[in-house]
């Protein structure tokens, strides 16, 4: 009869939990897969296991006590290797590839990895090869993300390819019912037909190797702060008011990249103002001027005193002679003409100066 075995302590190097992971029996790896699954993914196996097997497997159950994480993750590896070893066949070919391609992706998701039914699949084994490596660079949270939003047969695929150290580790940080089909899968013993694997990893290098990581949350701050940048006074504060009362961490961040009417004299170098002159409507400008005397008087005079005084004088007058604009026609103003210096600016035409804010 089997002592109890404690394995109180985490063992110091890899070597040292491996040999950990190799002492537990068939039996007791076979048991401990089924409590990391839990009651409800592990009723089915245990239902498919024989009378005459069950009394052994209960009785290993009873002799684990304490499992270090570390020693955990090392004998469910050492279990995906023994499942790996088992004999197992299918028939291959090009057609049962694509049937089971269906099976485990959309068909859309399938038919870009394999191309119209005439062509040949081309996934060279190096290119494979170069694919799993990268994977297995890869942050363990990062792979577990991606697997958890696919069907366990394709999990099963990629973690087999992975070597039982990393899928050990990605297993554990699955969906309980998603580790518990795809533990299943990888417990059936069937090899599956080198073509199949191919496409998966063609998937998985366009949806996840060839994904660049986007800060999506940081694009969203930049666009807000153009579109912060544009906005008259008034209509600015009351949206960032807004923003501020649901995220203050996002409005601050808006806060330091933006780019006002009324920082202009500030962020504009005095070369900007004969370009803004030059190559604005002059219809918009005038406007953009009108408003700018209510909204920041100090920009528009920059953007006088920037100019010939001759130029000056004359849009000066065509200024004063323009009837009054009402609120919103002030705020498109204001919006145009900040529309445009965006735009300077990303062709390259206009550079802002940078401006270091005092601690």
């Amino acid at each position: 009869m089997q002592t109890q075995q404690t394995i109180d302590m985490i063992p110091a190097n890899a070597q040292d939990i491996s040999q950990a992971a190799r002492q537990y029996s068939s039996a007791q790896k076979g048991a401990i897969i089924v409590a990391v699954l839990g009651a409800d993914f592990a009723r089915p196996i245990v239902e498919a296991i024989e009378d005459k097997y069950l009394h052994n497997f209960v009785t290993a159950m009873g002799t684990i006590d304490l499992v270090p994480r570390e020693v955990l993750l090392a004998t469910i590896a050492d279990f995906i290797t023994d499942m790996k070893k088992r004999a197992g066949s299918l028939h291959g070919g090009e057609k049962q590839a694509r049937e089971l391609a269906q099976d485990l992706l959309s068909s859309e998701r399938a038919e870009r990895i394999f191309g119209a039914p005439s062509q040949t699949p081309q996934a060279p084994d190096n290119e494979n090869q170069d694919i799993w490596q990268r994977l297995q660079g890869l942050p363990v949270q990062r792979l577990a993300d991606y697997l958890n939003e696919q069907r366990p047969e394709l999990v099963s695929i990629v973690l087999a390819q992975l070597g039982p150290l990393k899928a050990g580790e990605i297993l554990v940080e699955l969906a309980d019912a998603l580790a518990g089909g795809a533990a299943r899968h990888m417990s059936s013993g069937a090899e599956v037909n080198a073509e199949v694997i191919s496409a998966v990893s063609e998937l998985v290098k366009i949806e996840l190797l060839e994904t660049s990581d986007v800060d999506t949350s940081a694009q969203a701050v930049g666009f807000m702060t153009d579109v912060m940048g544009v906005l008259p006074k008034k209509r600015r504060e009351t949206l960032m008011d807004i923003i501020a009362k649901d995220s203050p961490e996002t409005a601050d961040n808006i806060r330091r990249g933006l780019l006002t009417f009324e920082d202009l004299p500030a962020r504009l170098p005095k070369s900007a103002a004969p370009i803004i002159f030059r190559d604005m409507d002059t219809k918009d400008l005038l406007a953009a001027l009108k408003a700018g005397v209510e909204a920041a008087p100090e920009t528009t005079d920059f953007l006088y005193a920037n100019i010939s005084q001759r130029m000056a004088e004359q849009y000066k007058e065509q200024v004063d002679d323009l009837p009054a604009l009402s609120e919103k026609q002030a705020d498109t103003a204001i919006i145009t003409l900040m529309s445009f210096i965006t735009t300077k600016e990303r062709s390259g035409t206009i550079a802002y100066i940078n401006v270091v804010e005092n601690d």
